[in-house]
C-alpha cells in the first residue's frame, strides 16, 4: 500500500504540475486520509487492548465502500495525467542498441491500471471476510422459548 502511494503520488501527480490541481487529487488525498485516520486510531487502540465498538465497526465497515472509491480516484488521476505523459514523454526510455526497445511509460500506466483493478476485486473480498470475521454476519437470530 505504501509503495503504491508513493507510486502515485510522486511518478504519477508530482512529475507533472499540471495534474496536481485537478480536484480528482484532492479526492484522492481526502480519502486516503480518512481511511487512514480511522484505521490507524483503531489499530493504536487495539494494540492497547481497548477495543470500541463503534470505532471497531467504523474501521471494519468504512473501508469497504472507500477502498474503492478510492481505487476509482486514483485510476482517474492516473487517466488526467496520460496525456501529458504522452505529450512531454516524462519517464520513457529509449534502450540502447544491444536490447534495441524502448518502455512507453503511458502503456505502463495503462497496464498497472489494469492491475490496479484485478486487485481491488481480491482486496474487497478480503476486506468483507474480516468485517465478517471481527463482526459476525450482522444476523441476530432471535430464540424461541
Amino acid at each position: 500500500q505504501i509503495t503504491e502511494r508513493i507510486i502515485v503520488l510522486f511518478v504519477v501527480i508530482n512529475s507533472q504540475e499540471e495534474v496536481q490541481g485537478k480536484y480528482v487529487v484532492c479526492v484522492l488525498f481526502f480519502l486516503w486520509n480518512l481511511l487512514d485516520v480511522v484505521r490507524y486510531t483503531y489499530n493504536m487502540l487495539a494494540r492497547t487492548g481497548i477495543y470500541y465498538l463503534p470505532l471497531t465497526w467504523l474501521n471494519f465497515s468504512l473501508c469497504i465502500p472507500l477502498y474503492p472509491l478510492s481505487v476509482l480516484a486514483k485510476a482517474s488521476a492516473i487517466c488526467v495525467s496520460l496525456p501529458y505523459f504522452e505529450s512531454f514523454g516524462t519517464y520513457s526510455i529509449k534502450l540502447p542498441y544491444p536490447f534495441a526497445f524502448s518502455i512507453y511509460f503511458p502503456y505502463v500506466l495503462k497496464m498497472y491500471l489494469l492491475v490496479l483493478f484485478v486487485g481491488m476485486c481480491f482486496i474487497i473480498q478480503n476486506l468483507f471476510s474480516e468485517r465478517k470475521a471481527h463482526l459476525g454476519t450482522g444476523n441476530i437470530k432471535k430464540k424461541r422459548s
